[in-house]
Parts: C-alpha cells; sequence; structure tokens
C-alpha cells in the first residue's frame, strides 16, 4: 500500500481559504439561530469560563482548522478536484471523525443529540475544506 502525504504542492491560499470558510461555517453551525440553542458548546462550562476564555478558544481553534486543511490538501496531493476533494473531505467527516466523537460521546454519556450537532459540523468542514483545496489545488 502507497500512502503519500507531500506537502511540497499544496496551496497555502487555498489551505486559508478553507480554513478561514470552515471557521465561519462554525460561527453559523453553532449561533444561536442554527443549533447552539441546543446548548452543545457550553455543555460543561460555565458563562464566566467561557467569557475568560474565548479568545483563545478561537485563536486555538483556527490553528487547528489550519493544521486540518493543510494535512488534508497534502493528503488530497496536487492532482485533486473538487469531486475528489468533496469525496475525501465526506469519508474523512463520516468515518473518522464522527465515528471518534460518537465513541468519546458514548463513553462520556453525552446526549445523542450531541453528536448529531458536532458530527454534522465535522462532516460539513471537511466536505468543504476538501472542495475548496480540490478545485484550488
Amino acid at each position: 500500500m502507497d500512502i503519500t502525504v507531500n506537502f511540497e504542492f499544496i496551496n497555502l491560499w487555498a489551505i486559508l481559504l478553507a480554513t478561514v470558510a470552515v471557521f465561519l461555517l462554525g460561527g453559523i453551525w453553532y449561533s444561536p439561530s442554527l443549533f447552539g440553542r441546543f446548548g452543545v458548546v457550553a455543555a460543561h462550562r460555565s458563562d464566566e469560563e467561557s467569557d475568560r476564555n474565548i479568545q483563545a478558544i478561537f485563536v486555538l481553534a483556527f490553528i487547528l482548522q489550519w493544521l486540518t486543511a493543510s494535512l488534508l490538501a497534502a493528503v488530497l496531493g496536487p492532482n485533486s478536484t473538487l469531486l475528489g476533494g468533496l469525496t475525501v473531505g465526506l469519508l474523512v467527516g463520516c468515518f473518522f471523525v464522527t465515528t471518534a466523537l460518537g465513541i468519546t460521546d458514548i463513553f462520556d454519556n453525552k446526549p445523542l443529540i450531541h453528536l448529531l450537532v458536532n458530527g454534522g459540523y465535522h462532516i460539513t468542514s471537511f466536505a468543504v475544506m476538501g472542495m475548496i483545496i480540490g478545485f484550488w489545488h
């Protein structure tokens, strides 16, 4: 089996756009008008704790999204397409990220809505990142 991860040919602009896109998607996804009303994000934090750490949370989230988009770009390679990026993004989001979240949620005894909201975000975000990187790579 030949698995090649090549950082040499990644497009930094595509990674930046993908990172910004899913960062904004997260803002919309977890807003009170969409899925934030389910209280998934703040389930284990007090308001005071959330307010105190909000800047650090956003900076760290952006950095982690950047790293995720970078590795996705390296895995997709220089000959990726929009459809190929979408396919890989959906597969990774569904069968790596969401299943891992599901296992953790089961052992943490979290309600199913937690997995549906967070898993749905990650499936969507990986699909978006894959399409952007695949198209622009």
